[in-house]
């Protein structure tokens, strides 16, 4: 008789093991699909969320990639006509840091006195028309044997500029006569060459 109370109990520990088991195991395989379809719809929400980033940031370049803008490795040319001479002198620069980024309509508002000429990312010309000379006229001259460079001045005085290595008594007789005359010249860099012509 304890053989069969030891066997019914134990029949009755495995039934009530199986129920509570069958209990817990089905909430948890209940949550278990509330916990994907939450896993999934956060990850649809994510990619969604993705895909508008990914879309609104395709626009933001494409708006972008249609205004060109001054990079930071620009160079920037001032080119300035001066209506006494007619000449026009130009200064070739690094972009300076208030130009980096701006827009081409950006550039002409913050510079609305200059006209804008060429405008990419890497080069910008500007350039205006201004009163006056270009302050860059040079006469070249024989003084006592020796090559002196005068500035002309608007009024058309001369100064002394730049007095030169080159002895005037090893000229020809044709550039003697020009240098006492005077060799007029017009910007530095033509001054620069035709003293290096005679040296």
């Amino acid at each position: 008789m304890n053989k069969i109370i030891i066997t019914l109990l134990a029949i009755v520990v495995v039934i009530a093991a199986m129920i509570t088991a069958v209990f817990i195991y089905i909430p948890e395989e209940s949550d278990r699909n509330k916990v994907e379809v939450q896993d999934v719809a956060v990850k649809n929400n994510t990619t969604n969320e993705v895909e508008n980033v990914t879309v609104n940031t395709t626009n933001m370049v494409e708006t972008n990639s249609n205004e060109e803008r001054i990079s930071p490795n620009a160079f920037i040319t001032f080119k300035q006509t001066y209506k006494g001479c007619g000449h026009t002198t130009s200064e070739f620069v690094e972009v300076p840091k208030e130009f980096v980024n701006l827009t081409e309509e950006e550039l002409k508002e913050k510079y609305s006195d200059w006209t804008v000429e060429k405008f990419t990312d890497t080069d910008v010309v500007l350039s205006k028309e201004v009163e006056g000379n270009c302050n860059e006229h040079y006469v070249l001259r024989d003084i006592d044997g020796t090559a002196i460079v005068f500035h002309i001045l608007e009024d058309g005085t001369e100064e002394e500029y730049e007095v030169t290595d080159i002895a005037t008594e090893y000229l020809t007789d044709n550039d003697k006569l020009n240098m006492e005359k005077g060799i007029k010249v017009n910007g530095k860099q033509n001054l620069n060459q035709l003293i290096e012509d005679f040296e």
